[in-house]
């Protein structure tokens, strides 16, 4: 048995080291997670006027929230200290965590996995002992079986046992050995349920490492995060699968878990945590398979029965798949449309695309009564003044109410993607940002203008003609910030601070819970124990 220490930075959901948790405790090795802040706390400032701490933004840690972190390793002295690093946002936190996490565990391998290490495993080298390209389960099983062996008695015998292992590039001897990738996990259901048990996990904040505790806002407090597939169908070239697919192929890409397995995590989970309110599926896209699909939408209501959140794609989102997750209770799908151009997404983005399929999935999710949630991406110096207008007028053609957009997403170019391959061929690459694998597009005034106009066509009553003839105007073209703050007033007026739920739906929704808390048996008794005593001061609750 070994200590292993799993480390992930600003995200509290990391489906894919509670997988690798999951595969190590199964195997006997004692486990310790922690979560460097949370997902609520990212884009703050709690380290940056602390001269031990680190600030290179969205990521902001203090020095005692680093001294806690390193106190919870010298505890559990791992012999292997694993870190997530999905986020190329936070590349200059995962290495500078390192840095301090090796002088409180002098002794323990330390493993970079994740989107980020996989795209850039020769810069993740720069700092860890091991870097896991791609899927990491059965490498890291692996991984541990071999240091097992090497460390019962026979440790200089075998001390190079274990740099052989497929997946993983293994600095040694000076040098860095490059393995090659092993195929992709085939039978899903074979691998453990990730890892949500709440020993050993660790929320460091406020300069303590604070057990089976999570951030104030996190939506795991409330909801339950799975995934019924891996892999996508489509390689967009601004997403990690366009990367997955160039080391893996195509080939099998997209695997399914059966409905069975999905289902018995989620009541695995709702046993231990009933006051769970919502499922999200983080699947690419969900529901690939009908013949998948029409199990699930018997088996989940029936066995879970809450509502949940899923991904879909226009060619995807057809009646009959509208129809069956309605069946099985769909409350939001999300989808992302990007550009109303199909030239953009032909050309640049890699993806097809219909503007009639994008209308379709609007109508069928509206007839259904299913909200709808767009994503956008913006400030795109390939696109042109055309393409702009042709994502504009698509979203002025969608049917009315039918859908609600993100704030529109700024173009980001990730080192070693295929989309930032091309914008340096056509020198329109920015410098990569300090502390991070990624660059953003520069934000020029006619961007802002056109991202913030992308916002009008959610409110119905903005009107069409409006938006356009606001499309044409110069003055506003010149200054984004009148349109911008037409939307921030639309927003704040619209829905609830900091979410996309209507107000109005969420009163709907407290008003609900009101009606059916005062007519449970309980509250009667509470309510009718209340009158007979006649002390309404010195009880809480109140008609």
């Amino acid at each position: 048995m070994m200590n292993v220490l799993l480390l992930s930075l600003f995200d509290e959901w990391c489906l894919g080291l509670r997988s690798i948790s999951s595969v190590f405790r199964k195997a006997g090795h004692r486990v310790t997670m922690a979560h460097l802040r949370g997902m609520p706390e990212l884009n703050g400032d709690a380290g940056k006027d602390d001269a031990r701490g680190y600030h290179v933004p969205p990521a902001s840690v203090t020095g005692a929230d680093f001294d806690a972190l390193c106190a919870l390793a010298a505890r559990t002295q791992p012999r292997i200290i694993g870190v997530s690093v999905s986020f190329s946002n936070l590349y200059g936190l995962a290495a500078e965590t390192t840095r301090r996490l090796r002088a409180s565990a002098p002794e323990a391998l330390i493993i970079w996995g994740g989107a980020d290490a996989t795209a850039n495993p020769d810069l993740a080298a720069e700092h860890a002992d091991i870097v896991c390209i791609g899927e990491g389960e059965e490498a890291v099983a692996e991984l541990l079986d071999r240091l097992s062996y090497a460390n019962s008695g026979q440790r200089v015998r075998h001390q190079a046992a274990w740099t052989d292992v497929a997946n993983l590039w293994v600095r040694h001897d000076g040098g860095l050995v490059k393995n090659s990738v092993r195929p992709l996990a085939r039978d899903l259901d074979a691998l453990p349920w990730p890892d949500f048990d709440g020993d050993g996990k660790y929320w460091i904040s406020g300069g303590a490492a604070r057990h089976k505790d999570l951030p104030p806002g996190s939506h795991l407090l409330h909801n339950h995060p799975v995934m019924a597939t891996r892999g996508c169908p489509y390689s967009c070239s601004f997403c990690c699968n366009s990367l997955y697919r160039e080391i893996y192929g195509s080939r099998d890409y997209v695997r399914h878990r059966s409905v069975r397995n999905v289902i018995g995590e989620i009541c695995e989970h709702l046993r231990t945590r009933p006051h769970i309110q919502s499922i999200e599926f983080h699947d690419d896209v969900f529901g690939l398979r009908r013949e998948w699909l029409e199990d699930f939408a018997q088996l989940y209501p029936a066995r879970v029965g809450l509502p949940f959140f899923c991904y879909t794609y226009p060619s995807v989102c057809g009646p009959e798949f509208v129809a069956l997750i309605k069946k099985a209770g769909a409350g939001v799908v999300a989808m992302g449309l990007q550009s109303g151009s199909e030239r953009v997404l032909r050309d640049i983005y890699g993806r097809s695309g219909s503007r009639d399929k994008v209308i379709r999935a609007c109508s069928l999710l509206q007839q259904a009564g299913i909200p709808l949630v767009l994503d956008l991406i913006g400030s795109n110096p390939f696109e042109t003044e055309e393409d702009r207008m042709a994502t504009l007028k698509l979203l002025l053609d969608l049917p009315p109410g039918s859908f609600i957009t993100h704030e529109t997403n700024q173009l980001a170019f990730y080192r070693n993607y295929p989309i930032s391959r091309m914008a340096g061929q056509r020198h329109c690459l920015n410098p990569w940002l300090p502390g991070r694998n990624l660059t953003l597009a520069e934000q020029t005034d006619e961007y802002r203008f056109w991202n913030a106009l992308y916002q009008l066509p959610q409110f119905p009553a903005f009107g069409r003609d409006v938006v356009l003839k606001m499309a044409a105007d110069d003055t506003m073209r010149q200054h984004p910030e009148i349109v911008e703050s037409v939307v921030a007033a639309l927003v704040e007026a619209t829905f609830l601070p900091g979410t996309r739920m209507y107000r109005h739906d969420h009163a709907v929704k407290l008003a609900g819970e009101l009606s059916r808390l005062k007519g449970s048996r309980a509250v009667q008794f509470y309510l009718r124990l209340k009158k007979l005593l006649g002390k309404s001061r010195s009880l809480p609750i109140t008609t």
